[in-house]
């Protein structure tokens, strides 16, 4: 622990909105129970942990609540499953980095000015168009050269090209 603390905001991922469903943000989580709570009022009890992309989550439902509800519909698109909510092990970490953001809405302003510029001028590098690669890990690859790039040339311009030389030797050392 280095004393830093993180503030991201927590992302809607869900694309419920899109398909015209409950988002996942008007299911509550009751920590003490464990459970959530749907937009109708129904408890969804954890009923399994598993493992999706080598993170550990969840599974939160309610098959009998699920199967007589009259917002069925607007819940979930299955005609046999009922509504799932995954719940990464970590979540609460990142609630509570949401929670430090919603106290403190100027730090939001301050991270937005912040990473903006870094973003735009590599926009600007690439051309504004597109990655040239496809697939997620290259992708990943050429944004992390992008970033190298830029941070070599912001510390080039703070310390000037020796300057870098001599921090870099003496962090290699």
């Amino acid at each position: 622990d280095l004393g830093a603390v993180a503030l991201v905001p927590k992302g809607d991922t869900s694309g419920a909105d899109r398909k015209g469903l409950f988002n996942r943000s008007l299911f509550k989580y009751d920590q003490e129970k464990d459970i959530y709570i749907c937009p109708m009022g129904e408890e969804l009890q954890n009923r399994f942990t598993m493992v999706e992309d080598g993170l550990e989550q969840q599974m939160y439902f309610n098959n009998i609540a699920c199967r007589d509800c009259s917002q069925r519909s607007r819940c979930t698109t299955s005609k046999r499953d009922p509504r799932r909510i995954k719940r990464w092990v970590h979540e609460a970490e990142m609630e509570d980095m949401q929670a430090r953001l919603n106290a403190s809405p100027q730090t939001a302003v301050v991270r937005k000015q912040t990473v903006e510029h870094p973003f735009g001028t590599i926009k600007m590098w690439m051309g504004a168009t597109h990655f040239l690669t496809q697939r997620f890990k290259n992708v990943s690859t050429e944004i992390s050269l992008h970033v190298l790039a830029y941070n070599l040339k912001r510390m080039m311009s703070i310390w000037g090209a020796e300057g870098l030389a001599i921090k870099l030797r003496e962090r290699c050392s």
